[in-house]
């Protein structure tokens, strides 16, 4: 892994999808004094970094203006209660936690000797602890339910593509299957989600196709001067501390994120598992289409391949056996699928 208050007039105003399809800043009161000011430098974009693509200006890319990066500061969230958002909650503790250094020895940190008693490079280790510290305080049960216990390089993003709740920096999963957001009629483009406030972000330094090598928070979204979409996070082990750090939203070494939410579905096909699968297969058999298999629920089988082909010849759709976009939005119109709103 690399190494690297609110007033009663609070007012959560939840992330929404404007027509383009894409997330909106959420609108949080900021903190009322200072911006960012231990925004870790080496973690801006460097020359050549953005590679990607990426929408005109934020208004373009939105519908709605972003905060300018130079006016953007930290959400205050020091009146938060158990009845808030999970991912404020964590969030909140991971603020908390800004300044905490590293040591005496290298990789030495709380957050390694709270899960594994030894030294590691501890930025997943660090959002774990903060996890468990909002079970704790707040008497929830977030670990291994709504976030994964884990630690180490390559194991956070499959519990969050198991749980339908990861969005790829690419629009495609790392078993190619593309994406699109909920209440959108398009697959998603490379860079087109701007992450929601407590979103994990992952990244990787070396190889893809190998999996992540860092993680950190999302604490805001912002849109510079040139409009290019600007990502605030706190992260842990960069290098040596928990701090706060900026990325270009077309930074290359962005690989996806993680929501708390559901925010996104994909295209499935035979032998693809996660929990979206077994609502399919739920929502098919109750509708005569298939019968439930035990031991086989969340597994995309051919059974189920044959069920979606015959929905598809009902509602005149080419029988492909795969639930992709077209499928997945005339089993909503004909109340076969329920229909989840943006959010």
């Amino acid at each position: 892994m690399g190494k690297r208050m609110l007033t009663s007039w609070l007012v959560l105003a939840m992330l929404s999808i404007a027509p383009g399809g894409l997330a909106i800043a959420q609108a949080i009161p900021p903190a009322a004094s200072g911006a960012a000011a231990d925004a870790d430098p080496s973690a801006d974009t460097q020359p050549g970094a953005a590679a990607h693509t990426q929408p005109e200006t934020a208004a373009d890319a939105n519908g709605q203006a972003l905060t300018p990066t130079a006016q953007w500061t930290p959400p205050d969230l020091s009146a938060l209660t158990a009845h808030s958002a999970p991912e404020l909650l964590v969030l909140k503790v991971a603020q908390e936690e800004l300044g905490y250094v590293e040591g005496p020895l290298t990789d030495e940190s709380k957050y390694g000797e709270w899960f594994c008693s030894d030294r590691c490079a501890w930025c997943a280790e660090f959002l774990t602890w903060c996890v468990d510290q909002v079970d704790q305080r707040y008497g929830l049960a977030l670990l291994e339910n709504l976030y994964p216990r884990y630690g180490g390089p390559s194991t956070g993003v499959p519990f969050f593509i198991d749980k339908g709740r990861f969005i790829s920096d690419n629009g495609k999963l790392p078993t190619n299957e593309k994406e699109w957001l909920i209440g959108c009629e398009h697959y998603l483009a490379a860079n087109e989600y701007i992450p929601h406030v407590g979103d994990y972000i992952w990244f990787y330094y070396y190889n893809r196709t190998v999996g992540t090598d860092h993680v950190a928070i999302v604490e805001g979204v912002s849109v510079a001067e040139n409009g290019a979409v600007t990502i605030h996070v706190i992260e842990g082990n960069n290098p040596d501390r928990v701090q706060r750090a900026v990325y270009d939203l077309a930074d290359q070494r962005i690989y996806g994120f993680g929501t708390p939410v559901k925010r996104a579905y994909c295209n499935l096909r035979l032998y693809n598992r996660c929990d979206d699968v077994l609502c399919i297969q739920q929502a098919l058999a109750d509708q005569g289409y298939y019968d439930m298999e035990p031991g086989q629920e969340g597994i995309f089988t051919q059974a189920l391949a044959e069920a979606v082909k015959c929905v598809q010849r009902d509602l005149h759709l080419k029988a492909t056996g795969i639930l992709d976009m077209e499928t997945h939005a005339a089993m909503e119109a004909a109340d076969i699928l329920p229909l989840l709103l943006p959010g």
